[in-house]
C-alpha cells in the first residue's frame, strides 16, 4: 500500500505531468532534442525528493520522443531523429486525410508499444541481459547492416534508395574519422571538423526543403489546402482514439512484433529508440505495407525501445542510449547504486518508475496528442503564405539555436536545395537520413571489428549470434530478391495479354 501512495502522492503525479508538458514542448520543437531537455532539467532534479525527480524524467523521456510526430504532422519536420523514420507517410496520413487520425496512431500506438517496453522493463531484466551480453562489434554490425538493408531494399526504386542511402553516408564521413581521428573532407573548415549536426540536416532535408518545394511547384498548379478541413470535436475523438485502436486490433501481429524488437534494440547500448523506429518501419516498406502500417510499426517502436533502454540501466548499470547515461549519472550523484543493490535497497523508487511508466504511457501521451491535434487544427486553417513562413522561421531559428553557430545555416541552406533536387528527382529523402543516422555506426563497428582482428573479415562468422544475424541479412537479401522477381513477372503476365489485343 505505500508503494501505491508513493505513486499516487500529489507531488509525483505534479511532476510527472509537468515533466512531460515539458518533454513534448522540447520533442516537437526541431532543435530542442530530448536530450537537451533532460540536461537542462537534472539539475533541478538534484533539489527534488528521488521519487519526484524520477516520475518527472520518466515522463519527460517517454513524451519527448513521440512528440517529435507532432512536428513531422504539422509542417513535415520531424522533432525527433526516431521520428524521421516514417515522417513522410505520417505526414501525407495527415495530408490525405486529418491530423487527428495521423496524431491519433502516433499517440496510442506510443502509449501501447510502451505498455509493451514497461512490461518487458518490470519482467524481462535479467532475460534480456543474458542475450544482450553477447553482443561485440560484430553482432551490432550485422544489426546495423540488417537496418540499412531493410532501408533500401524497401524503398520502392531500390537503385534511388541506395544512391540516396550513399549520400547520406558521405555526409555522415564530413568531420573526424571516429576509429582513427583523422579529419576527412573537412577543406580546411574548422566548422566542419565536427561533422554535419544530425538535427540541422534533418531540418534542411525535411523542413527547409518543403519550402523550397512547395515555392517551386506552387505558382505551377492549381493551390491545394494543406489539409481537408478540421474535423468538430466529436469527430476528433474518434479519429484520435477509436480509429487507431481499431487499426492496432486489425494489425495486432504487426504492433506485438514491432513493440517487442523495438524493446530489445532499445535494450543494446547505444541503439536507442531513433534504431527501432527505423528498423521496424523499414521492414514494413519491403512488405509494400500502407501507410499507416509503415507509422504503426515506427511508432509502436520508438517508445517501447524508451522503456528497453532502461533495463540494462537499472538492472547492469549499463546505459542503453544517451539519456539513460544521463539518469545513471543523477542515480550515481544522488548516492544511489544501479543493479541488484538498487532492487534490495531502494525497491520503492523502482516502483515508482514502473507506476510512471505505466501513467505516462496511459495518460500523459494520448493526453499531449489530444492536445496537438487542436494545435494541428489551427496551423492548418492557416493561409499557405503564412504557413510556410512559420515553417521556414521555425527552421532557422531551430538550426541555429542548437550550436549558435551561423555556419549551420549554410549548411542548412545547402541540404535545403539538396532535398529538394532529391524530391525533384524522386529520390527517398528518408533513405539520406538512413546513410545519417546508421552509415556512422555501421562504419564504426566494422572498423572497430577489423582493428582488433588485425583485419580478418572470417571474424564476423566465428561468433553463433553473429551467424544468426548474417543468416537474417542473407535471408532478407534473397527473399527481396524474389519478391521483385515474382513481382516482374506477375506485371509481365499482365503486359502480355494487353499486347497480343
Amino acid at each position: 500500500m505505500s508503494i501505491l501512495s508513493h505513486i499516487f502522492s500529489p507531488e509525483v503525479l505534479l511532476a510527472m505531468f509537468l515533466g512531460g508538458l515539458y518533454g513534448a514542448v522540447f520533442g516537437a520543437i526541431p532543435g530542442l532534442t530530448a536530450t537537451l531537455a533532460l540536461s537542462l532539467f537534472i539539475p533541478f532534479a538534484l533539489f527534488l525528493p528521488p521519487e519526484v525527480g524520477f516520475a518527472a524524467i520518466v515522463s519527460l523521456t517517454a513524451t519527448a520522443i513521440f512528440a517529435g510526430d507532432i512536428g513531422s504532422v504539422l509542417v513535415r519536420i520531424p522533432g525527433t531523429p526516431a521520428s524521421a523514420a516514417y515522417t513522410e507517410e505520417i505526414y501525407d496520413l495527415g495530408q490525405e486525410q486529418d491530423p487527428s487520425y495521423a496524431l491519433g496512431i502516433a499517440s496510442i500506438l506510443s502509449a501501447l508499444g510502451s505498455l509493451v517496453g514497461t512490461g518487458l522493463l518490470v519482467v524481462g531484466a535479467y532475460g534480456m541481459a543474458v542475450v544482450a551480453r553477447q553482443f561485440s562489434s560484430f553482432e551490432y554490425f550485422w544489426l546495423v547492416l540488417l537496418g540499412v538493408s531493410s532501408g533500401i531494399l524497401g524503398s520502392p526504386h531500390v537503385l534511388k534508395g541506395l544512391v540516396a542511402f550513399a549520400l547520406g553516408m558521405l555526409l555522415a564521413t564530413i568531420g573526424y574519422d571516429p576509429a582513427l581521428g583523422h579529419p576527412r573532407f573537412t577543406f580546411g573548415n574548422p566548422n566542419l571538423l565536427g561533422g554535419v549536426d544530425f538535427i540541422v540536416a534533418l531540418i534542411g532535408l525535411f523542413g527547409l526543403s518543403e519550402v523550397f518545394y512547395q515555392l517551386l511547384k506552387g505558382p505551377q498548379i492549381k493551390p491545394q489546402p494543406l489539409s481537408p478541413g478540421f474535423p468538430r470535436p466529436r469527430e476528433v475523438a474518434r479519429r484520435f482514439f477509436l480509429d487507431p485502436l481499431r487499426l492496432t486490433v486489425r494489425e495486432w501481429w504487426l504492433f506485438l512484433h514491432s513493440s517487442l524488437l523495438g524493446t530489445f534494440i532499445g535494450f543494446l547500448p547505444g541503439a536507442g529508440s531513433d534504431t527501432a523506429a527505423w528498423i521496424t518501419s523499414n521492414l514494413k516498406r519491403l512488405t509494400r505495407g500502407t501507410k499507416e502500417q509503415v507509422v504503426l510499426a515506427g511508432t509502436a517502436a520508438n517508445n517501447a525501445a524508451v522503456a528497453g533502454a532502461w533495463i540494462p540501466a537499472l538492472s547492469l548499470g549499463i546505459p542503453g542510449d544517451t539519456l539513460t547515461a544521463i539518469i545513471l549519472g543523477l542515480f550515481l550523484t544522488l548516492g544511489i547504486h544501479p543493479g541488484p543493490e538498487l532492487f534490495r535497497n531502494h525497491l520503492n523508487l523502482v516502483a515508482v518508475i514502473y507506476g510512471v511508466f505505466l501513467l505516462a504511457s496511459v495518460v500523459i501521451m494520448p493526453l499531449v496528442g489530444y492536445l496537438g491535434v487542436f494545435l494541428a487544427g489551427f496551423a492548418f486553417k492557416l493561409p499557405r503564405g503564412i504557413l510556410l513562413g512559420i515553417i521556414a522561421g521555425v527552421s532557422l531559428i531551430g538550426a541555429y539555436a542548437i550550436n549558435n553557430n551561423p555556419f549551420d545555416l549554410y549548411v542548412l541552406a545547402l541540404l535545403g536545395v539538396l532535398g529538394v533536387l532529391l524530391r525533384l528527382g524522386d529520390f527517398p529523402v528518408g533513405q539520406v537520413v538512413l546513410g545519417l543516422v546508421l552509415g556512422p555506426m555501421l562504419e564504426q563497428h566494422f572498423m572497430v571489428s577489423m582493428i582488433k582482428t588485425h583485419w580478418n573479415l572470417l571474424s564476423f562468422f566465428e561468433r553463433p549470434v553473429a551467424i544468426l544475424l548474417a543468416l537474417a541479412n542473407l535471408g532478407l537479401l534473397v527473399g527481396m530478391l524474389w519478391l521483385r522477381l515474382k513481382q516482374a513477372r506477375r506485371l509481365q503476365a499482365l503486359r502480355n495479354p494487353l499486347e497480343e489485343r
